[in-house]
């Protein structure tokens, strides 16, 4: 949402939440947005409309637009667009409505928009000199790595971390990590789990797929062994169960490591092609990139794999069976 919109809506300043990330490739360079606001939005007519609440990123710029519906509004209107007709569709209680746009909006708009980018001439004041020949210095990657003890009574328990930061760094770093040693986890009894009755995991299984029985797959001895082992500890941590008579049926598969040993995983091939992938996309490589800017350590750690966290429904938990 342009800020001329946010102001002749009649909302304040004050109701916007700040935003630290800065929209690139919207009109060329970054733009630092003045924060977000959450408003419901009507799109149709009535009977066949709907209302959801968008999530707005409000800019200074100037533009014949007014606003911008992104992927994510698109998705939640579950709305099907059509450029070459200018025109949107989706469905409402009241039937499937379609809102239009008319071409001489649009191409008035984008013209609109082309006499506001403004013809850009860099010069160069100073140039550094070019030997011919001189080999080009390229940046190596930091393989360099540095491991240290979580905790001093567990030597076993040892964290890897870059060995290139100055030392205050990997100091602050280690005291860190060494103060939230708790959220780390080197076994499975050290997964615990989020509690069933604040949240599970549903499988959106097609009801026109039927279920499928995977044949037993036939092992080397040493690759049943490594199955044996690791359905054990599985068992022992109570994160499987034993199951008779299941519906759906796969099959382990050994995968070797880097380090040789064996990671055991399990076939659910035909379960994934029976549940509809989600209409939600992964953040742009780009936009993960421009949230970097102006800091000067970047962490890797997040909590996308959370759902491990996250328990299966009772009433899906037969669908994940795999035999040994």
């Amino acid at each position: 949402m342009f800020y001329r919109v946010f102001k002749e809506l009649g909302l304040e300043d004050g109701q916007l939440t700040p935003v630290r990330t800065p929209l690139v490739g919207f009109t060329g360079p970054p733009i630092n947005p003045e924060g977000m606001i959450i408003l419901m939005v009507t799109v149709g007519q009535a009977p066949r409309c709907r209302t959801i609440p968008v999530n707005f990123v409000v800019v200074k710029q100037p533009s014949p637009y007014n606003i911008f519906l992104g992927r994510p509004d698109l998705n939640s209107l579950r709305a099907i667009p059509s450029t070459l007709h200018l025109s949107v569709k989706f469905h409402t209680p009241g039937g499937v409505a379609e809102v239009h746009g008319g071409p001489e909006v649009a191409r008035t708009c984008y013209l609109a928009m082309l006499r506001g980018h403004e013809k850009v001439v860099a010069q160069a004041t100073s140039l550094e000199p070019y030997i011919p020949g001189e080999e080009e210095r390229q940046l190596g990657t930091p393989d360099e790595i540095e491991e240290f003890p979580l905790k001093e009574d567990r030597p076993d328990q040892v964290i890897r971390i870059g060995a290139l930061p100055p030392p205050k760094e990997k100091d602050d770093l280690k005291s860190l990590l060494r103060e939230y040693a708790q959220v780390f986890a080197w076994t499975v009894e050290d997964m615990p789990g989020i509690p069933t009755d604040l949240v599970v995991h549903h499988l959106n299984i097609d009801p026109r797929f039927k279920p499928v029985k995977q044949k037993k797959r036939n092992f080397a001895p040493e690759r049943n062994e490594v199955i044996r082992k690791e359905v054990g500890k599985l068992l022992e941590s109570t994160i499987i169960m034993e199951v008779y008579y299941p519906t759906w049926l796969a099959n382990p598969v050994l995968v070797k490591k880097e380090d040789q040993f064996w990671r055991m995983c399990v076939d659910f091939t035909d379960l994934n092609k029976a549940c509809p992938k989600d209409c939600f996309p992964l953040p742009r490589i780009d936009r993960l990139v421009d949230a970097t800017v102006g800091f000067d350590v970047l962490c890797f750690l997040n909590a996308f794999k959370g759902y491990h966290q996250i328990e299966m429904a009772e009433e899906d938990r037969e669908k994940t069976s795999f035999i040994t």
